[in-house]
């Protein structure tokens, strides 16, 4: 029997890291011969990366390594726990009898660092900022996501700002108007686009910036931003974020969210919502026939392909929202399903895959090419290309096999099964199964409850898997470098998001 995985999370969360802030608990400096977590504090917490910039604006974050500091410092409607599940954050209840419009009831004892209330008009004022052509926010799009409605016209200037479907019923009753039902709408609040500033209005620095979260900025310079902690019982009362470069010593930190390659010391991995497959295109004349399709798949190994490099995936859905899988296996020998279709050594299938310019991208080429090249029926061959160009040859069908990957804002299945409607702006490679599209519309506009929204999700998977659309290889990976004393990171969390005030030493 197939389960869902119980954990629950979206689009664009992150982390960050910067350098050791020292609040010293005694005057008398630590020995020399200690390890080194003793010699730091156990109120401070050093959070590191490089980069040359902080970012203010949350509707500027376009990085994974920018987004922990406003996270510590502003909450939406919903947040993450520890484990990276969507739990109420500014929101204390919500309902929907449609799925289209929603109420959402905010903590009337919430405030901002000034000590004005925080009401749904912050909320207002900062998603119509968010959609306002004039500020060419790139995650504005995000609304559009959502189904929020007018945000596509106002985008694009046809309407104004403040036809945006959201509206402050009162000061703590926020209402959203969507053009679709979108019973995931909860789950889709946490994205660091949709954290609030104060009145919405557009942050310059992070030192003036009011805040709402589990730290206000204490001290700004150029390359750090020291944070304190608003409670007295949150267990890292400072926080300094520190822009580093090469030259600094990578253990003078608690945590460094992009660390160069060849730091590995107390390096971590933690999953991502990210997947990496190769795609069949369906209109290709030899690649239209399952059984081709079925031979290459069978002669790859994700669990080799992916070694060193991500977590193996053996469906379209990543690895961790999967336990107890029972993975389909096509019965038979891949070189007689090949020979079906005049296929010899003398008259070899001749496959490309078409993949972008990088190290992993050409390290995942050259394992599935000696994976291939194991049978004397197939020749492999390279189509190396820059970003642009592959998308364009992607969307115009012309690949035989295709690198491509899919990311998800949140921990919900279904987003990964989406792109495989036959009427889907994503579905390029040409698939098509009616009773696929029958499951995804269902699964799209039929209120349902978990157990047979689940089932839905696991019959599309294992259709799209005898169907044989793709060749899953891994799930990404987050890697960050932890100094062994701090606690609090779980290693399931695939959220992306490590809130300060949850860790301690």
């Amino acid at each position: 029997m197939i389960k869902l995985s119980t954990q629950f999370a979206k689009y664009l969360a992150y982390a960050t890291a910067c350098v050791l802030f020292l609040v010293a608990c005694e005057k008398k400096a630590p020995p020399q011969n200690l390890p080194n977590f003793e010699k730091k504090s156990i109120l401070s917490l050093s959070r590191a990366y490089y980069g040359v910039t902080f970012q203010a604006d949350p509707h500027f974050i376009t990085r994974s390594e920018d987004s922990a500091i406003l996270r510590d410092l502003l909450v939406g409607l919903m947040t993450f726990d520890k484990k990276g599940k969507v739990v109420p954050g500014m929101a204390r209840e919500w309902f929907s009898e449609d799925g289209k419009n929603w109420l959402f009831i905010l903590d009337d004892k919430a405030r901002w660092s000034n000590g004005a209330p925080v009401t749904a008009s912050d909320f207002v004022a900062s998603w119509q900022r968010l959609s306002n052509p004039e500020y060419q926010s790139p995650l504005a799009q995000y609304l559009v996501y959502m189904g929020v409605k007018n945000a596509k016209e106002i985008i694009e200037g046809k309407k104004s700002v403040d036809t945006l479907g959201v509206k402050a019923l009162n000061a703590h009753t926020l209402q959203i108007q969507l053009t679709k039902k979108n019973s995931q709408l909860p789950n889709m609040l946490t994205h660091s686009a949709l954290l609030p500033t104060y009145l919405g209005q557009e942050p310059y620095s992070v030192i003036n910036l009011a805040t709402n979260g589990a730290y206000t900025s204490f001290k700004v310079e150029k390359d750090s931003v020291i944070l304190k902690a608003v409670k007295e019982d949150t267990p890292f009362q400072t926080v300094e974020y520190r822009l580093i470069q090469v030259v600094h010593n990578p253990d003078r930190f608690d945590i460094i969210e992009n660390p160069l390659p060849t730091s590995h010391k107390s390096e971590i991995f933690l999953p991502r919502l990210c997947t990496y497959f190769y795609e069949f295109n369906f209109k290709n004349e030899l690649m239209k026939h399952k059984e081709i399709r079925q031979a290459i798949r069978m002669m790859i190994s994700p669990a080799e392909v992916s070694d060193g490099i991500g977590i193996p995936s053996h469906t379209v859905l990543p690895r961790t929202m999967l336990t107890g899988y029972e993975r389909y296996f096509a019965q038979g020998n891949a070189e007689q399903m090949l020979q079906k279709f005049g296929i010899t050594e003398n008259k070899p299938l001749n496959i490309t895959l078409s993949y972008n310019r990088g190290e992993l991208h050409s390290q995942v080429y050259r394992r599935l090419s000696r994976s291939l090249a194991q049978s004397d029926l197939i020749r492999v061959s390279p189509q190396e290309l820059d970003w642009k160009p592959l998308l364009e040859k992607r969307e115009k069908g012309d690949f035989q096999l295709i690198r491509s990957g899919w990311c998800a804002d949140y921990q919900d299945p279904a987003l990964f099964l989406y792109q495989f409607h036959s009427q889907s702006a994503d579905n390029k490679s040409g698939y098509s199964n009616p009773d696929v599209d029958k499951l995804l519309e269902d699964l799209m506009n039929k209120s349902l409850n978990s157990t047979e929204r689940n089932k839905i999700i696991l019959d599309v998977v294992q259709k799209l898997e005898q169907d044989v659309v793709v060749i899953p290889l891994f799930q990404y990976q987050r890697r960050l470098i932890v100094d062994p004393s701090v606690k609090g990171i779980d290693p399931e969390n695939v959220s992306e998001v490590i809130y300060s005030k949850d860790l301690s030493r």
